[in-house]
């Protein structure tokens, strides 16, 4: 009683004005709404979602600047799609989240064989040879990038290898700060590309059964991978390049990500500079890695695993080395780990010089069957040999290299001398047995070729 007797009191003592103070606000404008695409069922055509979907997409439009954005889901489900979606047209979709978990875009014929030129605009040349995108993703004039996020999306293809899954192009305004999570893209040429973009972002995507899982092109600058999966891919799991003119693709980073069982190579750098690798996975691929840069790269604390060994000849040294570097310079390798890729070597009997034997065309790839060995000629001696890194190409710059390279008869090797990770050792190059010895800082050498 007493205790309630307070509580009155204290009610009937409080001034007006601060009860007035304590009161709910009023709500002001609902900013960040939130839409789903079923609302806009009415507008699909004949079984294909586009228009519905392009509809929800383009509900976010504002005028006023300070109402942009919101979040549009996507129930679970398939949505066949028949002509590209297009992301960025109105300023009023900045920050606009698309979250679809269990949610599937699925490409049909008629997207492969769209072709209004008005409603895809502006292409350039590679994005007309890759195909069309099932999403297209753009900048908007007067707001700088788009912020957009992708969470959770399928995307897949009716005709396998056709078209890309999600396009960044050129031309339509940068949509910077743009990040996907949780995507998985399958079945495209060509899953995503990044065509003079920057400052994207993926985390926890999948990129399946492409052509090619993702290609970097012409200022593709400040892409951010990480813990990513690049599997199963038909020809290369990643690419950075080429790029057209002067402009090169700077500052990615890509980290805890898997390359794995890509018939090309897992990571496949061009044309990048100032790219790091680290911490990622590479297993059974072609090649693991192809070193074609001449901007700055760092390759750190990478594990290289095992080759499927099936002879897909993808690249020119299909199934033959974890790392192959051609034309590449300014390249730091530090800390990785090489296991189990090999190739075939051989030298004249009475000769020192070894050189590069290719494996001849495997089976393409089925599992229960070995791999073809090259037919030994008379007069040679051969040797199958462990080979974390194939110089395949011109080798001139600053290096620094952390296990033991071979070199590719065709190589051009002007950098006889390649700093050792340890800085303890360095590796020189012997042009009688065409292949780099190891040799110690501290006098004695470390290593030697027989």
């Amino acid at each position: 009683m007493r205790r309630l007797l307070c509580v009155l009191i204290a009610t009937i003592v409080v001034p007006c004005a601060a009860q007035d103070a304590v009161q709910p606000t009023v709500a002001g404008p609902q900013l960040g709404r939130t839409v789903s695409l079923a609302d806009f069922a009415a507008a699909v055509d004949d079984g294909d979602w586009a228009p519905a979907l392009q509809a929800a997409i383009d509900s976010f439009a504002a005028d006023d600047a300070a109402q942009p954005g919101g979040t549009l889901t996507i129930p679970p489900g398939v949505y066949p799609i028949g002509r590209p979606v297009i992301l960025g047209t109105d300023r009023g979709q900045w920050g606009l989240h698309i979250t679809g978990y269990g949610a599937t875009l699925l490409g049909t014929e008629a997207l492969d064989a769209f072709d209004d030129a008005d409603a895809l605009g502006e292409r350039q040349p590679e994005e007309v040879e890759l195909g069309i995108p099932i999403l297209s993703i753009r900048g908007m004039e007067g707001v700088e990038g788009g912020n957009f996020c992708i969470e959770g999306l399928t995307f897949d293809r009716r005709q396998r290898g056709n078209g890309v899954g999600i396009s960044l192009p050129m031309g339509h305004g940068v949509a910077k700060n743009t990040t996907f999570r949780s995507v998985k893209v399958m079945a495209q040429n060509v899953g995503v590309h990044i065509n003079y973009q920057w400052q994207i972002f993926f985390a926890e995507c999948m990129f399946r059964g492409n052509q090619r899982g993702m290609v970097i092109q012409n200022h593709g600058n400040n892409i951010g991978i990480s813990n990513c999966t690049f599997r199963r891919n038909n020809f290369e799991g990643l690419v950075i390049g080429p790029d057209r003119g002067e402009w090169g693709s700077n500052a990615q980073h890509i980290s805890g990500s898997i390359f794995e069982s890509n018939k090309g190579y897992g990571l496949l750098l061009l044309s990048s500079g100032q790219t790091v690798v680290t911490g990622c996975y590479f297993e059974a691929n072609g090649n693991h890695l192809g070193l074609m840069s001449p901007w700055e790269t760092t390759i750190d604390t990478n594990l290289f695993w095992g080759y499927y060994g099936h002879g897909w000849r993808r690249n020119d040294f299909s199934d033959n080395a974890c790392v192959v570097i051609r034309g590449a310079r300014r390249l730091q390798m530090r800390n990785n780990k090489y296991a189990a890729a090999s190739a075939w070597f051989r030298r004249p009997e009475d000769g020192e010089r070894w050189e590069y034997v290719p494996v001849p065309p495997g089976p393409g790839g089925i599992a229960e069957r070995a791999p073809k060995e090259p037919e030994q000629e008379e007069g040679f001696v051969y040797e199958r040999r462990p080979v974390a890194i194939m110089i395949a190409g011109t080798l001139d710059g600053d290096f620094v290299l952390d296990a033991l390279p071979d070199v590719h008869q065709d190589a051009s090797v002007a950098t006889t001398a390649i700093a050792r990770d340890t800085g303890l050792s360095y590796y020189r190059y012997n042009e009688a047995t065409n292949r780099f010895e190891e040799r110690s800082l501290l006098g004695a050498p470390a290593h030697a070729e027989e």
